[in-house]
């Protein structure tokens, strides 16, 4: 099942505190703009899901946030077209009533500009891809899905205690 976490509050005034001393922007991962819905998280800063913002997750371990499938058939992280075909990845423990998890997705927009000038985000590099487009190029930049294609999303389960 989805869930809502529980913000540290004394973490995300820390980390206000340093981004004023430093000249720079911050904004809580649990600001409601970033909540999709119940349990799925939008990242507020690129390929970062700050994980000790929320009291549930800081209290795992490596093996507890990421072991979470002993038979490997299933990723706990990869990349896909839509939250739909994410939530179908996970339709199983969207379901199970009896834990609890979380999503993290971060959007990551092609920039068109940028075909074939070499580097920018990688398929390869983010875990499995359970979308429908077919690629045929190393970096997404390159990649030719029509004038209407403008992003994937790069997602990782957590397990929540």
């Amino acid at each position: 099942m989805l869930v809502n976490l529980t913000p540290i509050e004394s973490e995300i005034k820390r980390r206000y505190d340093v981004a004023k001393e430093n000249n720079f922007e911050y904004t809580p991962q649990s600001d409601p703009k970033f909540l999709q819905e119940t349990g799925i998280y939008q990242s507020s800063f690129p390929f970062n899901f700050p994980e000790d913002e929320f009291d549930e997750l800081k209290k795992l371990n490596w093996d507890d946030r990421y072991k979470i499938f002993p038979n490997y058939e299933k990723v706990t992280y990869g990349v896909a077209d839509t939250i739909e075909q994410i939530k179908e990845y996970y339709k199983e423990e969207v379901a199970d009533k009896d834990l609890k998890y979380c999503l993290a997705l971060t959007p990551v927009w092609q920039e068109k500009e940028n075909k074939g000038k070499g580097g920018g985000w990688r398929w390869h590099k983010w875990g499995k891809y359970i979308g429908k487009l077919n690629s045929q190029c190393e970096y997404l930049d390159d990649e030719n899905f029509g004038d209407d294609f403008q992003y994937v999303i790069t997602f990782t389960l957590y397990a929540v205690k």
